[in-house]
């Protein structure tokens, strides 16, 4: 494919070994990396959105299955513009491929920019949500709650709090990070709803209320207190038994 070997060859020449080494480490990701930063892969992706819907399929699958972290996220940028014209193709199409997605920016990519853009529009598609939530694969579970992330951007929280209410409880940490975050954004346009939710749940991960309560510090205070209040109980119960 002709298209394919020219963005390889714009990606080879912007690569560095340096940054290619510290992505990968970062990442923790088993895929390959050229050093690129994102402005410099959606610049030359730019150049491709004109193509025909099913030559674009087929690039992004040629992208995707490369085995390279960078050409993956290529195929990410691209095919976002082609969901106004063909959101229920785009939808299969993604949910049949996000197994291969290794790391939270392949994943925070296709949930806002492709996924979350259709459920907007089609609140119907929220029972795949909902499979997403309670997959075995973390990177799915953390898929499905920052899908709601245009959602939350048109006021509508009521999806994001009922998937939170289990994933802030998720033993995976970066699921836990997707469930605060979008916690945190769903707190500017709910304040109230969001707060309660929150002081219900004191007893969330760590990282998961450590996202949620950026712009809710006063939280922090209130966890402290429900903390330590906990501790004095447990020492009472041992003094009681002993």
């Amino acid at each position: 494919m002709a298209e394919l070997e020219q963005i390889r060859a714009k990606l080879f020449s912007l690569a560095d070994k340096e940054r290619a080494e510290n992505g990968k480490r970062y990442l923790k990701s088993s895929y390959e990396f050229y050093g690129l930063k994102v402005p410099e892969m959606r610049k030359i992706m730019k150049e491709y959105r004109n193509m025909d819907f099913y030559s674009a399929l087929n690039l992004f699958d040629e992208l995707w299955n490369s085995g390279n972290h960078e050409e993956m996220n290529c195929a990410l940028y691209f095919i976002s513009s082609y969901v106004k014209e063909h959101p229920m193709e785009i939808w299969k199409f993604l949910l049949e491929r996000i197994e291969k997605a290794k790391s939270w920016d392949q994943i925070d990519e296709m949930s806002s920019h492709s996924l979350g853009k259709i459920l907007l529009e089609r609140i119907d598609l929220m029972n795949d949500i909902k499979k997403l939530s309670e997959s075995r694969n973390p990177w799915l579970r953390r898929a499905s709650i920052v899908s709601t992330c245009q959602l939350i951007g048109k006021n509508k929280i009521e999806l994001t709090l009922r998937l939170a209410e289990k994933l802030v409880y998720d033993n995976d940490i970066y699921v836990q990070k997707g469930a605060g975050w979008m916690l945190r954004e769903a707190g500017k346009k709910n304040r109230l709803v969001v707060r309660e939710f929150i002081i219900r749940r004191l007893d969330m991960q760590p990282s998961a209320f450590s996202y949620a309560t950026e712009k809710m510090p006063e939280l922090r205070k209130i966890k402290k207190e429900y903390l330590e209040k906990q501790k004095e109980e447990i020492k009472k119960k041992n003094a009681n038994k002993s």
